[in-house]
């Protein structure tokens, strides 16, 4: 019987995972932020792509700082529901699997993903790495040989040009309409997709 690191090198199936609305859900401190900063917006504006047409380029890059680089805005968010369990999963499948995520402040993201117990448990410096650009992300991943990736933005996807499988993290439906990729509502969709 073929195990299943040898069964996965041979197909060469390898999965790239986004941090940032992929693993973990910067929702609540979006929202929170906004409305102090007189924006009112639901959890579907605040995905991805859509919140950058809704708030000031201004707004947008405060926010980004506050969840990104502040020492007490940077540890507010959450995990995705459900995504401590994928990575679970993922690891035990034996299937290579990567972070690559779009951070200018690695430091505050592995601080991050240490206080939420999943470093270096899942990620850690052989399989996370950080770029500066969507084309970044697109060179790292094709280095990677990834073959599968998921991201919650689809203006990211549509820079993975070499990559093959590429998947749109949407649990609050926020791109309902979007045809272009295969939507992910949930962590356990996921893993009947990729880990067959």
């Amino acid at each position: 019987m073929v195990n299943a690191i040898a069964r996965d090198e041979k197909f060469g199936k390898k999965i790239g995972f986004d941090l940032d609305g992929v693993i973990v859900d910067h929702t609540k401190a979006k929202i929170s932020f906004l409305k102090d900063h007189g924006f009112v917006l639901s959890e579907k504006e605040v995905q991805g792509d859509i919140i950058e047409k809704l708030i000031p380029e201004e707004v947008g890059h405060a926010m980004k700082q506050f969840l990104y680089d502040d020492s007490h805005g940077s540890l507010l968010s959450p995990l995705t529901y459900g995504a401590e369990e994928v990575l679970h999963e993922v690891h035990e499948s034996h299937v290579p699997y990567f972070l690559i995520s779009r951070r200018k402040n690695p430091e505050a993201a592995i601080k991050l993903l240490k206080a939420r117990g999943i470093w270096p448990m899942y990620f850690n410096e052989s399989n996370t790495f950080f770029v500066l650009s969507k084309e970044d992300k697109n060179m790292k991943a094709k280095e990677l040989e990834i073959s599968h990736y998921i991201d919650d933005e689809p203006s990211v996807l549509d820079k993975l040009i070499d990559i093959e499988h590429r998947f749109l993290f949407d649990p609050r439906g926020a791109f309902t309409l979007l045809q272009e990729y295969r939507r992910i509502e949930s962590w356990p969709e996921f893993t009947k997709v990729v880990l067959v």
